[in-house]
């Protein structure tokens, strides 16, 4: 604890320092003051723990030093040291928050009692602060973690909102650069159960401690996302490094092994849902990296290459006979496809290569990776480059495609994988019947089996709009209803429907109708 002394006399001052340098080691004596002017100048410069002062000064007395430093907001403790017993004094100190009364002459038991119990005091005071401070911190990140929750499944779709929705939470938004990644925990359930994900978390922000905001938060399950915030500009080889560096790190403290997918450094809080997609397209392809990687999606668009690319409606064509078990429609599509990259007369083997990369990657998203691990032909020939790289021709490499589509198709005949005429309809109708349930774009990729990248722009090439926008009108129409036949309170409905924040809700209802809740229940003639 630091310490200030304040008396007129020189010689109390000499006699108390010595006292409380050999009786009282916790205490250190920081400085000393002669009268009330000189001993607030310093108080207000050191800001001590506790200070005893004398109450009889010159210029000013000591209740009236104790008065201007309460008047600055000064939270000292003070002990008062007088040779007089006036109660009038005590009284006074006592109305200015002073507990303890010494007189002249000091004994020394007497000033260790005081001085311990003042201490005493000012640690139970720090403990309740700190718990205090802990508990505005939790439900703080947990405010925050919400908010980046609604900011990567709302997309860009509500720039307006989405800046409302971050400064709510206090995450400052003005001159930021803002990126994405996701990590995935590789290993037993029950060992990341056991290790809990605060290890983890605590090792992202060793990581990334040089950026000013880090947000991460389980994302779905053993996946974790992370949401980097930093006023100025991010320098990706640097960001690159770090996430490296984190990966080592939690294999050598935690004994897991940990993909890392990385999105773009984006210049406004708006594009951070696409870093986010970015993020998690990146990490899809641990199938070709592997576990254990770090795979920034700069790296993802050099593989793939911007040219030669098989058509959006050639991939589309072949995912619907795959989801349908149309071998000859496939093995036409298939046809097709390589007919096209056999004109392409400037392409590479590597470029085929990959382009036969990106054929494989669409046949297989729609399928659990669980299930492609227990067939042993499609673990060896498309969880590995080792069937691509063997191929020296086009032609080789366009049977082999072939073998691949086949043996999948067989596969999931074998295993009674239903086929799937219409997956939006599918979503919607799940939407419709579960709109009251927390329903994220991970858990609902997770359920049909898609990425969440692709169903985020499946969803909204089909229909026009994203399935957040698609879920928060039959939330909203819901609310509507029960508003207009019911008389539950506000928050009751908020929960039927699926929020539990009834502010944001109320901002949702407001934006969609026009009108608060309360105020659309007033207004409608059934309510």
């Amino acid at each position: 604890m630091k310490l200030i002394l304040v008396d007129d006399e020189k010689g109390i001052v000499d006699g108390l320092k010595r006292m409380i340098n050999r009786y009282i080691p916790e205490c250190e004596v920081i400085g000393t003051a002669y009268n009330g002017l000189e001993g607030f100048q310093l108080i207000q410069t050191l800001q001590p723990d506790l200070v005893i002062t004398d109450i009889r000064m010159p210029q000013a007395d000591g209740l009236d030093m104790i008065k201007m430093l309460n008047d600055e907001g000064i939270s000292t403790k003070f002990i008062l040291l007088s040779g007089y017993t006036d109660f009038e004094y005590a009284r006074r100190g006592m109305q200015l928050g002073v507990h303890f009364y010494i007189n002249k002459p000091v004994e020394v038991e007497q000033l260790r009692e005081s001085v311990g119990q003042v201490m005493e005091k000012i640690r139970l005071e720090r403990t309740k602060l700190q718990e205090m401070n802990e508990l505005k911190q939790e439900v703080l990140t947990r405010k925050q973690e919400k908010a980046w929750r609604d900011v990567l499944d709302l997309g860009s779709d509500n720039s307006d909102f989405l800046e409302e929705l971050l400064q709510t939470a206090q995450i400052p938004t003005e001159n930021a650069s803002f990126v994405c990644a996701l990590l995935e925990l590789d290993g037993s359930t029950n060992a990341i159960k056991e290790l809990g994900l605060h290890a983890v978390f605590d090792q992202i922000d060793r990581a990334f401690k040089k950026y000013q905001g880090v947000f991460r938060f389980r994302y779905a399950g053993s996946q974790v996302a992370v949401v980097i915030a930093h006023g100025g500009s991010i320098k990706y080889e640097d960001l690159v490094r770090a996430s490296y560096l984190l990966k080592e790190e939690v294999h050598l403290e935690l004994n897991l092994s940990t993909t890392v997918g990385i999105g773009t450094v984006q210049r406004s809080a708006v594009g951070v849902s696409q870093s986010f997609e970015e993020a998690c397209y990146a990490l899809s392809y641990k199938f070709i990296k592997g576990t254990d990687a770090v795979i920034p999606f700069p790296e993802i668009i050099n593989l793939t290459g911007p040219s030669h690319s098989v058509p959006t409606e050639l991939i589309a064509k072949l995912e619907n006979g795959l989801d349908n078990m149309d071998e000859p429609g496939c093995v036409e599509t298939i046809r097709e496809i390589f007919r096209g990259m056999e004109a392409e007369k400037n392409m590479r083997a590597a470029d085929h290569q990959s382009q036969c990369l990106n054929i494989l990657l669409s046949s297989v998203r729609n399928m659990p990776f669980q299930q492609l691990q227990q067939n042993d032909f499609l673990g060896r020939h498309i969880l590995s480059l080792e069937g691509i790289s063997r191929t020296r021709t086009l032609e080789h490499l366009e049977e082999w495609t072939l073998k691949v589509i086949r043996r999948i198709i067989t596969f999931k005949l074998e295993h009674n994988i239903p086929k799937k005429k219409d997956i939006i309809t599918e979503i919607k109708d799940y939407l419709v019947k579960n709109y009251n349930e927390p329903i994220r774009i991970a858990d609902l990729a997770a359920r049909f089996f898609i990425s969440p990248l692709y169903l985020s722009q499946f969803f909204k090439q089909k229909t026009g709009e994203t399935y957040v926008n698609f879920l928060t009108q039959i939330r909203i129409n819901k609310a509507k209803e029960l508003l207009q036949s019911t008389d539950l309170k506000v928050y009751e409905i908020c929960e039927m429907v699926g929020y539990s924040d009834t502010q944001h809700f109320a901002r949702l209802f407001e934006k969609l109708t026009g009108c608060k809740p309360r105020e659309y229940r007033k207004n409608t003639p059934n309510a």
